[in-house]
């Protein structure tokens, strides 16, 4: 019993001090995004009208992971839920995201931090105009999500959702 005990200490030490210590803030990599974690946010149009809702949580120390819910209302379970996992991708240095949802799908994506706005480019098909998403912050309770179309040099948005943190 004791030489088994000792091996798994002996196979655990190591691992164990490899590990490092985590970061004083571990989501530091994210800028403003980092303050998302341990609260939900209500998303709502332009007309005030609910939208989804979102919640994000520190992962294992590393990761931020977000959920999302669209359509519940009445009671009734929502039309739409989704998680995703956002992470350092450590060639790059940009936000990498793994997406997947109750329809089915998985989707990689990525982010860059541009000043004070999180952008997440989507990926470009033929035939169509070049649309990214935005995010901005609006506050230490609020933040925006706005889709953005390319109009020549510029940047128009197309759709906004304004969220605000509500409880949990």
């Amino acid at each position: 019993m004791m030489t088994k005990r000792l091996a798994a200490a002996a196979f655990l030490l190591p691992a164990l001090a490899w590990a490092q210590a985590p970061a004083e803030n571990p989501l530091a990599w994210l800028g403003w995004m980092k303050d998302l974690a341990g609260a939900c946010w209500q998303g709502t149009d332009a007309a005030g009208k609910p939208i989804d809702r979102q919640c994000y949580e520190l992962q294992f120390g590393h990761f931020l992971r977000g959920t999302i819910e669209m359509g519940a209302a009445g009671g009734r379970p929502p039309a739409f839920r989704g998680d995703s996992l956002f992470h350092r991708d450590r060639a790059s240095g940009r936000i990498a995201i793994v997406m997947w949802g109750s329809n089915g799908t998985v989707n990689p994506g990525e982010a860059v931090i541009e000043g004070e706005a999180i952008r997440f480019p989507q990926p470009r098909a033929e035939g169509r105009p070049e649309v990214r998403t935005s995010w901005t912050r609006l506050g230490p309770d609020a933040y925006r999500v706005a889709r953005e179309r390319r109009e020549g040099e510029a940047w128009k948005e197309i759709l906004a959702v304004d969220y605000r943190r509500v409880a949990k």
